[in-house]
């Protein structure tokens, strides 16, 4: 497996892990989400600006220059931290598929093969992860980006859809910034493969995307539709059924769930570092 984590491998990785929230989020305030993803920037871009200047490759290598005690700490709260991470977008993408494409799998057995499928998936390291996430990002964005073209004769705009408020953006906030730190713990400064650039695009892709996404949701169902109906960016992804693309909410419904794996994956990773960590303190 390979060792270094490529700059194109993080910006992936970070393209995809902030896009798999949208499918739970309301659809009425495009704004929210919007602001919400450029929020997930400006805090990359603080880390990195801290990693050039503190010259630190990521988060684990920072940590060798704090005391074993408090290495014991940290880790076993990013264990806990991630965690939470993982068994909560576990069970809303259990959840997810149980309300729309698997009725006859249970929540909480689609929860646990999520886990376990991620579990294994982590098992090759944050590098392979990040390996994977290069095709995967190509094939979910490509989706998405498909999606919103070929709805586009059905948008119809209402000043409402616009209406930002503080209250809606506390929920796209709650699920963005946790992966947001999580990825960010294996991203930093190195000269021989500047980061910065990959990491900084992915994370602006993935923001400006989840807005037109949500923004597409209340133009196709409308205001009522979008408060109302559950799940309305994946319902939102149906109105174009033609030709080979019939039920074109389900493939819509592909991309974001390469998303939520990405998301538990990355988590399991932090886990299975952390743990390394608190054996090396012993």
């Amino acid at each position: 497996m390979p060792d270094k984590i490529f700059p194109r491998g993080r910006g992936a990785l970070f393209f995809l892990v902030l896009l798999a929230h949208v499918l739970f989020v309301p659809a009425i305030s495009w704004p929210s989400v919007l602001l919400a993803g450029l929020f997930a920037l400006g805090l990359s871009m603080l880390w990195l600006t801290a990693a050039k200047r503190w010259q630190f490759q990521d988060f684990w290598t920072l940590l060798r220059r704090v005391p074993g005690w408090a290495k014991k700490g940290i880790g076993a709260g990013l264990i806990l931290f991630a965690a939470w991470v993982a068994v909560h977008t576990a069970w809303d993408s259990a959840r997810f598929l149980y309300d729309t494409a698997l009725p006859e799998w249970s929540p909480w057995a689609g929860m646990i093969v999520l886990l376990v499928l991620c579990w294994l998936i982590a098992s090759r390291g944050a590098p392979a992860l990040c390996l994977w996430a290069v095709p995967m990002a190509w094939l979910a964005g490509g989706i998405i980006v498909l999606s919103l073209v070929l709805s586009l004769p059905d948008w119809q705009f209402d000043a409402s859809l616009g209406v930002f408020s503080l209250g809606g953006l506390f929920r796209p906030l709650r699920m963005i910034l946790p992966v947001t730190v999580l990825a960010l713990l294996f991203t930093g400064y190195d000269e021989q493969l500047p980061q910065s650039g990959a990491v900084l695009v992915g994370t602006g892709c993935a923001a400006v995307l989840a807005g037109l996404t949500v923004l597409r949701a209340g133009a196709v169902l409308g205001a009522a539709g979008a408060r109302t109906i559950s799940y309305a960016v994946y319902e939102a992804a149906g109105v174009f059924e033609t030709g080979i693309l019939q039920r074109s909410e389900v493939i819509f419904g592909a991309a974001f769930a390469i998303c939520m794996l990405a998301r538990i994956a990355l988590a399991c990773c932090v886990i299975r570092r952390a743990w390394q960590l608190l054996r090396e303190s012993k």
